[in-house]
């Protein structure tokens, strides 16, 4: 290695700031919303397709 050369440049920042994907942030909303759904009609087991779909339909990729 050369003389002044520092082995950890180029590597990331001692900071880090996490990157969420859009895929990953519309499944966020797709996922809240369902649950919202779910929470408004009585917490009722059984209905969770049809929450999901409908928040996919509310939230409209």
């Amino acid at each position: 290695m050369a003389k002044g050369t520092n082995k950890a440049e180029g590597l990331a920042p001692d900071f880090y700031e996490e990157t969420v994907s859009a895929t990953e942030q519309q499944e966020e909303e797709v996922r809240l919303a369902a649950y919202y759904l779910w929470e408004s009609k009585g917490k009722e087991h059984g209905s969770d397709v049809e929450d999901w779909v409908e928040a996919e339909e509310l939230v409209k990729y």
